[in-house]
């Protein structure tokens, strides 16, 4: 099958345009990303300035670790809490104690 330079010149630009409209929306994901972290930053320097207590464990074992911890936090915490993969903040500080107690 022959192509002609006309066809392939087109379909450079096709693959061109295809790419630039790729990279485009790998930026745009990889911003939001970044502003979503941003805002939570935000909002748990405000959480904190107002008197909750941060905590990050060293790292999660494995899904069963974080499952472990979820149900933890779901039947001890009397307080509202946050939490962001490892990092965790607690409107109680009780709870917060424990939560080292039991975690860290």
């Amino acid at each position: 099958m022959n192509f002609s330079p006309e066809c392939i010149a087109s379909m450079g630009e096709w693959v061109g345009k295809q790419q630039v409209m790729l990279e485009q929306e790998m930026i745009e994901a990889k911003a939001k990303e970044m502003q979503t972290e941003i805002d939570r930053e935000i909002l748990w320097g405000l959480f904190e300035g107002i008197g909750w207590t941060r905590f990050k464990i060293s790292r999660l074992t494995d899904n069963n670790h974080a499952v472990d911890i979820s149900y933890w936090l779901d039947t001890n915490c009397k307080g509202q809490f946050e939490r962001n993969g490892a990092e965790f903040l607690f409107e109680d500080s009780k709870d917060a104690v424990l939560f080292m107690m039991r975690w860290g």
